[in-house]
């Protein structure tokens, strides 16, 4: 048997401009594009990133993935890129998983709950310990107008983003490490107290071939989701 990985892997999903790369970049010295107005990453990529939390150095592999948009044909070659990045770059198993939320999208709708609904597809319901949700964007909001997205964040957290023993939702408020290591101490406090996880759902249903992600419960969300509209689930201001 191999010995365990030292480094935390951590898988982030979103839609595409809900700050993934973002977040990466707030933690290493290595190029990282963003741009708020397209998406960014093409294919999935690891990071390596080590970053001092509470004074102790932690290795993590932050898998940084491509943000899913319409149409369904290319959410379902993200999907198989995840399935083939996963099998290559961590055959042991993720530790944790994180969905972003642009907090500036004062509806939850269309795009955004088809991929948290893929999210939560491709984690499995005995993965749920395990995730993390990250609000982001709170910088680009004036501090005056703060209290009425807070209640759009508990409306969230209420509501679609409530999973049973998954944490309550991270506030990112500034773009920067010290916000982002936040996060990140959540899966280390994880790492101690709380065995590995189970596989990612998507990784024990596709059992070593990643040829076949439509099959998946998270390709069989992907291929049902018509488009018909928007489906509201959060309202304010």
């Amino acid at each position: 048997m191999s010995a365990p990985r030292k480094e935390l892997v951590v898988l982030l999903i979103g839609p595409s401009g809900s700050g993934k790369s973002s977040f990466v970049k707030s933690l290493t010295s290595e190029t990282v594009r963003v741009d708020s107005r397209r998406p960014c990453t093409d294919v999935c990529k690891a990071y390596k990133v080590e970053p001092t939390i509470n004074g102790h150095r932690k290795a993590f592999i932050l898998i940084d993935t491509p943000g899913f948009v319409d149409p369904q044909d290319v959410n379902l070659d993200i999907l198989q890129n995840i399935a083939e990045t996963l099998a290559k770059l961590a055959p042991g198993g993720v530790f944790g998983a994180i969905y972003f939320h642009n907090i500036t999208e004062v509806r939850m709708k269309g795009t955004s709950l088809s991929v948290l609904d893929v999210f939560k597809a491709i984690c499995g319901r005995e993965f749920y310990p395990h995730i993390a949700f990250v609000t982001t964007m709170w910088d680009t909001i004036q501090e005056k107008f703060h209290a009425k997205f807070q209640i759009t964040n508990k409306e969230l957290e209420d509501g679609p983003m409530r999973l049973k023993d998954a944490p309550e939702i991270f506030k990112r408020l500034r773009d920067d490490d010290e916000c982002s290591k936040k996060v990140l101490e959540h899966f280390l406090l994880l790492a101690r107290k709380r065995p590995a996880p189970p596989p990612l759902h998507l990784m024990k249903e596709l059992r070593g071939d990643t040829r076949n992600v439509g099959n998946t419960a998270a390709g069989r969300r992907i291929l049902k989701d018509d488009r018909s509209g928007p489906s509201t689930c959060c309202t304010v201001l």
